[in-house]
């Protein structure tokens, strides 16, 4: 989703663009553009100037890169020292990374924080990165020549972190980084041409990954400070509900009253409102064991009573043919029908005309996030002097401006450190938690970790966004399509959040269904906003993954009506010869052409999101009423310019398991507001015996990037298209189509 804006790709790298001279060696300071889908939907935050990653090479020949990002398991810190190596010619295992924090200042300080989501780490930072990096180089071959009196570039060699002149002296980074930081950065320096890459391509161990397999990784429930109490987060029973009366806390404990700061409530959560309580205590299991037994009383939100999944359903198939048209100027609150693409009438008009026509409606479920680790934060607050806190975020700097904002201090009384997190998945660009433990710590006047019980997690979450989506599609007697009329009903996570919608709607709203490569003939996509008030949020690939189900179950069952293959038919309609090369990469990796196995049906589909687009095909065996067997997944992926391919591969067959999940059991419901699932138990997950082989191919690079070209990302696309594949091999298998998800909604991992 998120790219570089023009504007911000014409943005060379002058010398408002670099901090200079640093004790003991070069420091250079240069901006990478701060973009996160709500600022995308406005118009991006960052304001040229802005420092937020560093690079510093030290009198020690050290390396190291500062980084404001985070590392949420998707080895962004590898990717981008990866990157830097390339372009200043230093072997890859002397870079070193180092966590950055944030900054509210116009100029950041080292390592500020970038916004980790979207997929877009890499995507976004890659040309700056390299920038940077050629930039550096320069100035310290510059240095070099300096120092040895010969002006010509071109008698001068870099290698391995060392400057070597024709006439054989040498000199290495470290011996050149002092004079080099007096020294005017170039404008425009050089890049490595591409067919002389040692890194960027080919597959580099991550640096994250040792001190995660040998338990030294900090993670947020990892963090102790001296004379830290523990808090545990106890919620009202029902979205929108708020505290009667504070509860007498147990012998030995406090209770803290919580209440839904400015800028972090969603749907029922209004600001101001008292919607939970913290106990706090000397340690998390006797802790969590009093807030279990705590008797709290709580008023129910007005409404309540309707907020249910029947009902939630029949709105949707209400606004799916009644919806009042966005209005320029006015509120266009829920229940507004947002044209995306096309007319109406047109499109009515080709499918009256079509020999024959498909007319389906797809629902999909609310979705927890489920990360392994918890939400949770630690704050260390000594009042009107100076805050810590420690926490798993993927938005830093949103913790420092929420901070900011609750205790008064000023920024640069306050330290925020970015652990490992234990999984993101969108939820933790959150900062609800966040502004809980804030609370817990000035209210209690000592360190504290807050932490949210793993029920807490499921029924408070901030969930995918459920979906009812009605899409008509008309073919003529050749099989080409005439006409493709598209609906998609779901709540808007930008509304939820403040963010105007203009006449397009929410943008993960139609991600995922709009600009179709395809030849669909008169088309029309429309997004309606759906009035349900349960919080929704950011999940792995969001709106692509509703829209990606819907559109590709649709193409399937088209491919059927013409009574045409549905790889074939697929393939004779994209226009696009990036599609089609994923496409065909997809089917031959998938063995598509041969017969499977007795008793294995296989369903194809093909995608797009953040600038990647991705083909799968899932072989399906042993289908029951109750259950399947994933056997086999064969994705084809085009992020125009791979730069780890091992780590490529490793982040879809992840998002292989994340959608495979979804696909298959993944629900949240309510009853009267309240969330029913509450652990893993009423939750499947697959269990490790049920995974698949999953085989990845990447389509090659080009041999020439061009920068003007978006760069895809790879976190979450391994994701959108496995449910349409899923929902097509099994069609092939049953003769039925499954246009609601989960395919086992009654399945649970039995006793725990």
């Amino acid at each position: 989703m998120a790219t570089i804006t023009p504007e911000l790709e014409k943005t060379h790298l002058g010398r408002r663009n670099f901090l200079v001279k640093a004790a003991g060696g070069l420091s250079l300071g240069f901006f990478l553009p701060e973009i996160s889908k709500i600022a995308e939907a406005q118009a991006s935050t960052a304001v040229p100037g802005q420092v937020n990653v560093w690079l510093k090479i030290g009198t020690d020949e050290s390396v190291t890169l500062a980084i404001g990002a985070s590392e949420m398991g998707q080895g962004s810190f590898s990717g981008l020292a990866q990157i830097l190596a390339e372009e200043l010619m230093v072997s890859y295992s002397k870079v070193v990374t180092v966590q950055g924090s944030p900054s509210l200042a116009a100029v950041q300080p080292v390592g500020a924080s970038l916004n980790t989501v979207g997929s877009g780490i890499t995507r976004n930072n890659f040309w700056k990165l390299r920038d940077a990096g050629a930039a550096a180089r320069e100035m310290l071959v510059t240095a070099a020549m300096n120092k040895n009196g010969d002006p010509t570039r071109q008698n001068y060699t870099v290698a391995l972190g060392v400057v070597k002149h024709a006439s054989g002296k040498s000199w290495t980074y470290g011996t050149l980084a002092d004079a080099a930081s007096l020294l005017t950065p170039p404008t425009s320096p050089p890049l490595v041409p591409d067919s002389q890459f040692q890194l960027i391509g080919k597959t580099q161990a991550r640096f994250d990954i040792p001190s995660k397999t040998d338990g030294s990784a900090q993670y947020g429930l990892d963090v102790r400070v001296p004379g830290m109490l523990y808090a545990v987060v106890k919620h009202g029973p029902s979205f929108g509900a708020t505290l009667t009366g504070t509860p007498v806390a147990p012998h030995g404990y406090q209770v803290v009253p919580l209440k839904v700061i400015s800028g972090t409530g969603r749907g029922t959560e209004v600001t101001g409102a008292v919607n939970a309580v913290a106990v706090v205590g000397p340690n998390t299991w006797d802790t969590w064991q009093a807030a279990n037994q705590l008797r709290v009383s709580w008023n129910t939100a007005p409404g309540a009573s309707g907020w249910n999944n029947a009902k939630f359903i029949s709105d949707g198939q209400a606004l799916l043919t009644t919806a009042t048209p966005y209005t320029a100027g006015a509120a266009n609150g829920p229940g507004t029908l947002f044209t995306v693409e096309g007319h109406a009438a047109t499109v009515n008009t080709a499918l009256a005309g079509a020999a024959k026509t498909v007319d389906a409606q797809y629902t999909l479920p609310y979705v927890a996030h489920a990360t392994m680790e918890v939400l949770n934060c630690t704050v260390s607050y000594v009042a009107n002097v100076s805050c810590e806190i420690w926490a798993p975020t993927q938005s830093a700097k949103s913790v420092l401006s929420l901070a900011v904002a609750i205790m008064g201090l000023p920024a640069a009384q306050i330290t925020v450190h970015t652990t490992y997190l234990g999984g993101g998945l969108g939820r933790k660009a959150e900062v609800d938690f966040v502004s809980q433990a804030i609370q817990v710590a000035m209210a209690v006047g000592k360190p504290v970790k807050l932490m949210w019980p793993r029920e807490q997690d499921f029924t408070r979450d901030q969930y995918r966004p459920m979906a009812v989506v009605h899409g008509s599609a008309g073919i003529d007697a050749g099989g080409n399509i005439v006409g493709w009329a598209y609906r998609n009903v779901s709540p808007s996570i930008l509304g939820q959040r403040g963010v105007p919608l203009g006449p397009s709607g929410d943008s993960q709203g139609i991600e995922g269904a709009q600009a179709l490569p395809y030849n669909i003939g008169t088309r029309l996509t429309e997004w309606v906003s759906h009035p349900s008030p349960i919080p929704v949020g950011f999940w792995r690939s969001v709106g692509a993954s509703i829209n990606t189900f819907c559109v590709e179950s649709l193409m399937d069952e088209l491919a059927a009506l013409a009574n045409q293959d549905p790889y074939t038919f697929r393939r004779s309609k994209l226009m696009n010869p990036r599609w089609i090369a994923v496409l065909d990469a997809a089917a031959s990796l998938g063995n598509w052409t041969q017969a499977p196995p007795s008793g294995h049906y296989r369903g194809i589909a093909i995608g797009t999101a953040f600038n990647t687009i991705v083909a799968e095909v899932v072989e399906i065996s042993s289908v029951s009423a109750t259950s399947l067997k994933v056997n086999r997944v064969s994705l084809a992926i085009d992020l125009y310019l791979p730069v780890n391919p091992g780590q490529i591969e490793a982040q879809m067959a992840g998002g292989v398991v994340h959608g495979m999940n979804a696909a298959l059991y993944g629900q949240q419901t309510f009853v009267n507001g309240a969330a029913q699932a509450k652990n893993f138990n009423k939750s499947r997950m697959i269990r490790m015996g049920e995974m698949p082989q999953v085989a990845v191919t990447i389509v090659p690079g080009p041999v020439v990037a061009d920068r003007t070209v978006n760069i895809g990302g790879a976190g979450e696309l391994g994701v959108p298209t496995f449910a349409p594949a899923l929902a097509n091999a099994y069609f092939k298998a049953t003769g039925k189509r499954h246009r609601s998800l989960p395919f086992f909604p009654g399945a649970t991992m039995g006793d725990l």
